[in-house]
């Protein structure tokens, strides 16, 4: 059942904090739940990864160092306190009793009273642990944000000086929404009002975006994934902010475009429906990844995009009109979809990842045409993966400028003129940077 999936999932995630999303689809392609069950696996994984910080330091605070229990106890009592403490639908006491009944299955009759003993004392108590937090008496210290809102502290101290107190807490806030779905319509092969009513008909529930016609969300649950407009080439699933970078690629028609890190194919397929008379060549380091963009544009009919393997695209050489590197990131802007991220990064990670980007963007400058464009982006709001790649870039290549990214989206929103800088809460989106450089 959905529960005792989520603690058992639960469990070897604390053991190996490894991709969220590729552990609740392998159990949601293997469950034969229905969409209920399946929806509520979706909401405790992610939710109680979600909340993993501030669940674990109130387990802390309720157990003595002595009193630790074993791998399934510890995953039962934390799946059972979000549940308790973060949603609002379940009996509390079917919480309880399916939470002992999992833990002395696979810990033994010990476990699922300590399991019992402190679920019991978070439904009376529910108030009081909700209102627990260290540093009562300091609003915004990063102490108290970080065990309220569920992230490292080292990530809580570096926003604080990034983006001001008061900018903190609603960026906090957003990246701990329930994640939804923004897909992005095919518009070769239907409209926006024929997706939505299709959506309507089979029982999702979707909204519009008033500035971004083209997308429409859904609530997102355990079966969004296999929803049949997906698998008809309908649409793509694609944040608005990752959509912005696709339109500031701004491709003419016979244009030979590369994006070069393409996986999943988002940005390949918005670029060919952007511009079909273009040639986009599509390419990722990961060979396994690279499958699902071939599957994906198979699926969604794009005749004018030419997947290669990356070894291929390196060996040739060739020029193209504009290179689009949407760099691998730490990620830090899309923490609503990968809960997981906030706990699996470390500042090492921010250093790494810029010698990377740095490394992609310098390549990508060798293989534009004179008066070509190469458009950087990553998903991250690090300045170190950002305006300090571009800048040291600019310092060092003589031969490219920036074109202010406005000059492509006169009505990009943005927080500054020359390149596309957002944190996510100005748009309601993912955070996103991005700026263009061509080449003299």
């Amino acid at each position: 059942m959905p529960r005792e999936a989520a603690i058992l999932s639960y469990m070897r995630w604390l053991k190996n904090k490894t991709r969220i999303d590729s552990a609740t689809e392998r159990e949601l392609q293997r469950a034969r739940w229905d969409q209920r069950d399946r929806a509520l696996f979706h909401e405790i994984m992610y939710g109680v990864v979600r909340q993993h910080g501030r669940i674990e330091w109130l387990i802390n605070r309720m157990t003595t160092t002595r009193d630790k229990p074993d791998p399934a106890g510890h995953a039962a009592v934390a799946v059972g306190l979000y549940q308790i403490l973060f949603l609002d639908r379940i009996p509390e006491y079917a919480i309880v009793d399916s939470a002992v009944e999992i833990a002395k299955r696979h810990g033994g009759p010990l476990v699922g009273g300590w399991v019992n003993a402190i679920l019991r004392r978070a439904t009376v108590d529910k108030a009081e642990l909700l209102a627990m937090l260290p540093d009562k008496g300091v609003t915004n210290s990063v102490d108290r944000l970080s065990v309220e809102h569920s992230y490292p502290s080292w990530m809580v101290s570096r926003w604080s000086d990034l983006i001001g107190k008061d900018g903190l807490r609603e960026f906090l806030e957003w990246g701990n929404r329930r994640s939804h779905v923004t897909l992005r319509v095919n518009t070769q092969k239907i409209d926006s009002a024929g997706l939505f009513a299709r959506l309507e008909q089979d029982g999702a529930k979707p909204s519009l975006h008033d500035d971004f016609p083209n997308f429409i969300s859904i609530e997102q649950s355990g079966e969004w994934n296999f929803m049949g407009i997906l698998k008809d080439g309908l649409a793509s699933v694609q944040d608005l902010s990752q959509g912005l970078v696709a339109r500031l690629v701004d491709p003419k028609p016979e244009e030979e475009i590369l994006d070069l890190c393409s996986a999943p194919g988002g940005k390949t397929g918005h670029l060919s429906e952007i511009q079909p008379e273009a040639i986009i060549y599509s390419t990722d380091k990961a060979e396994e990844r690279l499958q699902l963009v071939g599957e994906l544009v198979e699926r969604n009919g794009y005749t004018n995009v030419k997947v290669a393997p990356y070894h291929e695209i390196v060996g040739s050489r060739k020029k193209f009109d504009a290179v689009l590197v949407d760099a691998p990131c730490s990620g830090t802007g899309v923490l609503s979809k990968r809960p997981d991220l906030r706990w699996r990064r470390s500042p090492d990670d921010i250093k790494r990842m810029s010698s990377i980007q740095a490394s992609l963007l310098n390549y990508a400058a060798d293989r534009v045409k004179t008066g070509g464009r190469v458009i950087y982006s990553t998903c991250s709001v690090e300045p170190e993966e950002n305006g300090q790649i571009i800048d040291r870039f600019l310092a060092n290549r003589g031969d490219f400028e920036q074109i202010p990214v406005n000059s492509v989206i006169p009505d990009i929103p943005s927080t500054t003129i020359d390149r596309l800088q957002l944190w996510g809460t100005e748009i309601k989106a993912d955070g996103v940077f991005a700026a263009i450089l061509r080449k003299n």
